[in-house]
């Protein structure tokens, strides 16, 4: 059976040389696992979600049914024999992949998912779906609300017109440094005590949580790279623009849009000067509804054009961000229990990018923040993602002091 793929489906697609449209999480339990209790709740979210076990066919944007693709999800590794890169061909196989890492006492799993797919406030629901199965809750009148359409209806209504598409300057990412390229991964925790200091203060200051974290990611890249004029693309996620009330509906889907925000970094500036800037900005931007301009686009040409057609129109008009982030926002722990088993840790991170393309991700467990990046790289490209990492968060721990 074929599931048609949706307009925004192809956003993930435009650019397939540089960035492989994958979504990462990781996850720490308490104790092991049960397998095949993992495997029979990944059967049982099919039924809300059928394209999990797809494969994506590019030229006709849909998901196909393959046979027997349940055998190609779950893998087991024990700790010394750890793969650290997820594998996933969406083109070929499933839309999901899970790894589970034995340790002596607990397991972790890596999920990998497809962005063509979802994307990190998806990836969450679906999360949340999987953990539901595996505690054996029915899931027969669930529904997965994957269309745009009620969103997009809603944001064009006649008082608000519709933004022109703008000309974003393109700007120039790191350097390219020297060595053989390897798969690397860094992650950074800033502990449950510092990052509600950090949310009081924004609340205090009459600022987003975003515009900091941002603002701290510009600080960093200027530190290192001496770039003063950065264009970093900020994700909006259209479901609070048209929130289900149902709890019986999930929405794993690709329903995130994104604006590009310029930022001015000046010699001297504190991460206070280059917050309230950034704020601004990302308070005008959203006012004009400037994330809104593509989505309309593509979503009027889908409705005349095939999917080659589109993505190849599209992609005229849009320029990769070398340098980006993304923000995957806190992790209910109330809805993520699989059984007895707590989760004692998890965070999300983007797909394995090669240098000089960068991008810094977030997400919170338990009001604790990890910031973390994948990467195809040299060592020097390594070592440079980890100075990254740490200077945000001298940045946000200076911040933080009042300095």
């Amino acid at each position: 059976m074929n599931y048609r793929g949706e307009p925004l489906d192809l956003i993930p697609t435009l650019d397939l040389a540089q960035t492989y449209p994958l979504l990462e999480c990781t996850l720490s339990l308490m104790h092991p696992i049960d397998v095949k209790r993992l495997t029979a709740a990944v059967k049982t979210t099919q039924t809300v979600v059928p394209q999990v076990l797809s494969r994506y066919n590019l030229r006709r944007n849909r998901f196909e049914e393959q046979p027997a693709s349940i055998d190609h999800v779950i893998t087991e590794y024990s700790a010394s024999h750890d793969p650290g890169r997820g594998r996933l061909d969406v083109l070929q196989g499933p839309q999901l992949k899970i790894q589970v890492i034995h340790y002596a006492d607990y397991d972790q799993l890596r999920l990998i998912m497809s962005r063509l797919l979802t994307d990190g406030e998806g990836f969450k629901h679906y999360l949340y779906l999987l953990a539901a199965a595996y505690d054996g809750q029915d899931l027969a009148d669930f529904v997965n609300e994957r269309s745009v359409r009620r969103i997009l209806n809603y944001l064009r209504h006649p008082h608000r017109p519709i933004p022109q598409m703008a000309d974003t300057p393109v700007v120039e990412g790191f350097p390219q440094l020297r060595g053989d390229v390897h798969s690397h991964k860094g992650e950074a925790l800033i502990p449950r005590v510092e990052s509600r200091r950090l949310q009081q203060r924004a609340r205090q200051q009459g600022v987003t949580m975003n515009a900091v974290l941002l603002s701290a990611y510009a600080l960093s890249l200027f530190s290192l790279t001496g770039e003063r004029q950065l264009v970093i693309p900020y994700q909006v996620d259209l479901r609070l623009q048209g929130p289900v009330a149902a709890t019986n509906v999930v929405q794993v889907a690709n329903l995130t849009s994104e604006m590009p925000v310029p930022i001015m970094v000046q010699e001297g500036d504190t991460l206070q000067d280059v917050v309230v800037r950034t704020q601004e900005t990302i308070s005008q931007l959203r006012d004009s509804l400037a994330y809104l301009a593509p989505l309309v686009e593509i979503n009027r040409m889908s409705r005349a054009l095939p999917p080659e057609i589109v993505r190849r129109l599209a992609g005229k008009h849009r320029e990769q961000a070398l340098v980006s982030f993304a923000n995957f926002g806190h992790v209910d722990h109330t809805r993520l229990k699989f059984g007895d088993t707590r989760v004692t840790q998890i965070y999300f991170a983007g797909t394995y990018r090669a240098m000089p393309s960068f991008q810094l991700t977030v997400s919170a467990y338990h009001e604790a923040w990890t910031l973390a990046f994948r990467m195809l790289g040299s060592e020097p490209d390594y070592q440079l993602g980890i100075k990254i990492l740490k200077n945000v968060v001298a940045q946000l721990n200076q911040w933080d002091h009042g300095k």
